[in-house]
């Protein structure tokens, strides 16, 4: 999906990538505890922030970073190219990847799922391009993120429920998986596929 104006602009400022380094990396990289080599899958790498945080915490990643939006994958090709022997930034669509089958050993997307749209399937295609045993790390606001006391934020399509995660991630394939939710609002997850 297209991310519209605000939001783009929003993760092209300087402070979002100060914050998603900082702040949002070491929180879900102290859930997930990744590999230190691994062959890596970002999903919506947004203008590369988070990628250049992981490039930099693991030297012994090779990793490929992608988006759907255009300009997010040109913003991530000039942060990035100073690791170009270790990370590809490619555009590419959550839904349908075009990488084979088993190609990674682990797959992150931070606060994207909600913007996939048919999250469902993204969740099926992580599953596909994971090797047995590979690991899904997802960081993402819930459904109940869009209504109630926060309702400032705008709903975007493809919100859903923890309920609706779990009830994906077995269907795709994963065997098992530990979720941190905060308020009902967020979670932090990792799940490791069959």
């Amino acid at each position: 999906m297209e991310m519209d104006a605000l939001e783009k602009w929003v993760l092209s400022s300087s402070a979002w990538g100060l914050f998603s380094r900082r702040l949002i990396v070491p929180w879900v990289l102290s859930f997930a505890r990744p590999p230190q080599e691994a062959v890596v899958l970002d999903i919506g790498c947004g203008r590369g922030s988070e990628a250049q945080e992981f490039a930099t915490r693991f030297p012994g990643w090779q990793l490929t970073a992608t988006d759907y939006d255009a300009d997010m994958v040109a913003l991530a090709e000039r942060r990035l190219a100073r690791f170009e022997d270790r990370v590809r930034v490619e555009r590419a669509d959550a839904t349908a990847l075009t990488y084979p089958d088993d190609s990674f050993d682990l797959a992150v997307a931070l606060f994207v799922w909600h913007h996939v749209g048919d999250w469902a399937t993204a969740t099926r295609e992580a599953h596909r391009v994971l090797r047995p045993g590979g690991t899904l790390v997802l960081a993402d606001l819930l459904a109940p993120a869009f209504g109630g006391p926060a309702r400032r934020l705008p709903a975007p399509a493809g919100t859903y429920s923890l309920p609706e995660l779990r009830s994906a991630l077995a269907g795709a394939g994963f065997g098992r998986w530990r979720v941190r939710v905060g308020g009902r609002l967020w979670y932090r997850l990792v799940a490791v596929a069959s």
